[in-house]
């Protein structure tokens, strides 16, 4: 864990007014104490403690990725990885129980489409309705709609690639 103190109000009064600024804390868990800076003003500060996630060799935050590269890492073959990526991907895994589900579940079926493991179809959607994720839910009952198309899909050999 670590302690980071910033100040979140400040009280001044200059020529009869009084000058307050406050910064919001967003919720974290904070102790506040009060100070005076060298104008004679009283400053608040709060102790904010922020959680950090460890991994295999070393403590850091929770990766920050825009929306399209975190898909990217799930949708990525594990084993093409780096070293860094799999930290990163482990440490979203470990967040919360949901991202690993998501992450199993993608895995999953992204193996049913390179393996054409057709007849995994039926297991994997149960599995899916089961997990309770909406996101995923919705694209099962997508590929339920079309169910023969998505099986033969996962199946056939066949692709329709350029002919000349």
């Amino acid at each position: 864990m670590r302690v980071l103190s910033i100040p979140t109000r400040r009280m001044c009064s200059r020529a009869g007014k009084k000058e307050s600024a406050t910064a919001h804390t967003f919720g974290a868990k904070s102790q506040s104490k009060a100070t005076q800076d060298p104008n004679g003003c009283s400053i608040a500060f709060s102790t904010l403690k922020t959680h950090e996630m460890g991994t295999s060799t070393k403590v850091q935050r929770l990766p920050h990725f825009t929306s399209t590269a975190a898909v990217s890492l799930f949708m990525r073959r594990p084993d093409t990885l780096d070293e860094i990526q799999r930290e990163h991907l482990a440490a979203f895994r470990r967040a919360d129980p949901s991202l690993n589900t998501t992450y199993r579940l993608a895995q999953d079926f992204l193996v049913m489409m390179r393996q054409r493991e057709g007849e995994r179809l039926d297991a994997w959607l149960s599995q899916v309705h089961e997990s309770l994720l909406p996101e995923l839910q919705s694209f099962a009952h997508g590929v339920e709609r079309d169910k023969a198309a998505v099986h033969a899909g996962l199946t056939l050999a066949i692709n329709n690639d350029y002919v000349a």
